[in-house]
């Protein structure tokens, strides 16, 4: 057993050298000794493949989490009987092997020297494992392929696979629970939904489940999704309220987002949230909300508001020509909030008293785009969409007071500085190569999202091409994929990644990292995660500072 840093508020804990089965089963006994133990500051436990991952609290010290873990994964593994493997679960999914529910069944099959018929049948005979879900919400990563109908990626990926689609890569098969792109080829497709996340239990498979599949007819697929259909028909009408907010122009990408959902990575659904989580705090503690209300977010250009009735408004992250920055302000009913010019920073957050009101599913109203679910409708925002706003007693606020310099720190200059400590694999990177990550500047791309930040500059390689199994990641992460240039993983992340973890973002730079827009330059520079540490903790004691201190400053509705 490993343990390794994962950013500065995560660690990696890694199984011994075992074969996959003995690995997994590994992987099951640690994750149930860690959550048996109910520490308060480990926010999520999360498996993977060959290891699992403990995120914990901003508040949390690195070092003495490190070694209880150490010692308690020790003492659990000294007897069998101390680390119990959890039960597994049988489970069978339907799945349509026919026509256009499986187009690449006739070329897997060919490779196999297999009819389509025999090759389905040879499919639907295995029984899997599923080792981890990961990547996206619900997606298992499966293992128990009869090595004979292992099949190359296709060459291209397709920019659209249908959810429910059962596919396979190399010597894996899965199953995609969403629509979304994808490189395996496709031989069936199951009409059951993997995800709901409506449900109590969002995620219809689990890691150490016994997963069957079973061949139905194209009719029987039809008659089963029909009936799915009308069982989920129906849209949320739209908000009457009087307390609310019109869309009059929707801005790029404006999603409701809040904190974000911690606790479902191990269903593949990371935490999601504001990507500028320092200026979502700030927002909403300037109008008065709790520091888990919804605000709108959006890269590059915001959004305009029309008000129903008066609120108190905060923008932060990013500078909107004509509007206060840092600071409360009154927007009265009937007029437009204008947020559609914003010449610094890349990602503003306006916050309004009360909150954007939105159903809360699973425990958030953050908007989980690639999932289609929280947030308005699971969407971006769109011209003449109308949100509910959430009751409030804060009515102003006294003049006379600033917030702290400290506390707003709006990306200026020509390069931002951003502090990186090393993540899990920077040994397979030699010094030379190191360096040339710390003393570069990098470019960020135009392709950056909500996902990741990818970055154009000095090429940084692995001196050694190594196949890498899946394995977790967090926001902050830096991966090195093989043409060199490095990506930083952002809110909206996948859970699991196969790509070098050569950094991680230290906690107190993500802002800084989510204020870089398209086509200006960063560097990164090396810190200690002792420095990285005692910089979180400063920063969240001079955050609690400010919010107890601010909500003396408000004017209340009597």
């Amino acid at each position: 057993m490993t343990i390794k840093v994962l950013g500065d508020t995560a660690l990696l804990v890694e199984a011994p050298p075992l074969a996959a089965p003995a690995a997994a089963a590994w992987v099951r006994r640690a994750t149930a000794a860690i959550r048996a133990e109910n520490w308060p500051e480990v926010v999520e436990v999360v498996p993977a493949l060959t290891g699992l991952a403990l995120h914990f609290r901003s508040t949390t010290e690195n070092a003495e989490l490190d070694k209880r873990v150490h010692q308690h994964l020790e003492s659990c593994f000294a007897t069998e009987s101390a680390t119990p493997l959890p039960a597994a679960r049988e489970v069978e999914l339907p799945v349509c092997y026919e026509g256009k529910y499986g187009p690449d069944l006739p070329l897997v099959g060919e490779q196999a020297r297999l009819s389509p018929t025999a090759m389905a049948a040879a499919h639907a005979a295995g029984t899997y494992t599923v080792q981890a879900i990961g990547f996206s919400p619900g997606f298992p990563y499966l293992m128990g392929l009869d090595p004979k109908l292992a099949c190359p990626r296709r060459a291209t990926p397709r920019t659209s696979v249908p959810a429910g689609s059962v596919g396979i890569g190399g010597n894996q098969t899965g199953v995609y629970p969403h629509a979304s792109p994808g490189g395996w080829n496709i031989i069936g497709r199951t009409p059951e939904p993997l995800f709901d996340p409506r449900a109590d239990d969002p995620c219809r498979l689990r890691a150490g489940d016994q997963l069957k599949f079973r061949a139905i007819s194209a009719v029987e697929f039809e008659r089963h999704a029909s009936a799915l259909s009308r069982r989920d028909a129906g849209a949320d009408p739209a908000t009457e309220s009087p307390a609310a907010i019109e869309v009059l122009l929707a801005g790029v990408q404006t999603t409701v987002q809040d904190r974000g959902r911690p606790g479902f990575q191990s269903l593949g659904v990371t935490e999601g949230g504001a990507v500028d989580r320092r200026a979502l705090r700030l927002a909403n503690a300037l109008v008065g909300n709790a520091p888990d209300a919804a605000v709108l977010e959006w890269p590059l250009r915001g959004p305009q508001l029309f008000f129903r009735d008066r609120r108190l408004v905060a923008v932060t992250g990013a500078i909107a020509v004509g509007v206060p920055f840092c600071r409360p302000f009154i927007v009265d009913a009937g007029e437009v909030l204008d947020l559609s010019q914003v010449p610094t920073g890349c990602r503003g957050i306006v916050a309004i008293s009360g909150g954007v009101e939105v159903p809360v599913v699973m425990g958030s109203r953050s908007t989980h785009l690639n999932g289609q679910f929280g947030g308005f409708r699971g969407r971006a925002l769109r011209k003449g969409d109308v949100l509910a706003l959430g009751a409030t007693r804060v009515v102003g606020a006294k003049p006379g007071w600033m917030v702290s310099p400290s506390l707003s720190r709006p990306v200026t200059g020509d390069v931002a500085k951003v502090r990186v400590v090393r993540g899990p694999e920077e040994d397979l990177f030699d010094t030379r190569n190191w360096e040339r990550l710390v003393d570069g500047t990098y470019v960020v791309s135009a392709h950056s999202d909500r996902m990741g930040m990818r970055l154009d500059g000095p090429q940084v390689r692995a001196h050694t091409a190594t196949e890498l199994t899946s394995g977790p990641v967090a926001a902050g992460t830096v991966q090195m994929p093989p043409d060199g240039q490095p990506i930083v993983l952002l809110a909206d992340r996948q859970s699991l990644g196969g790509y070098p973890r050569i950094a991680g973002v230290i906690t107190v730079d993500l802002p800084v990292v989510a204020q870089v827009p398209p086509g200006s330059a960063l560097q990164f520079t090396e810190v200690s995660l002792a420095e990285a540490e005692d910089l979180r903790l400063q920063e969240e004691r001079d955050f609690k500072r400010f919010e107890s201190t601010v909500a003396s400053h408000f004017v209340l509705r009597s």
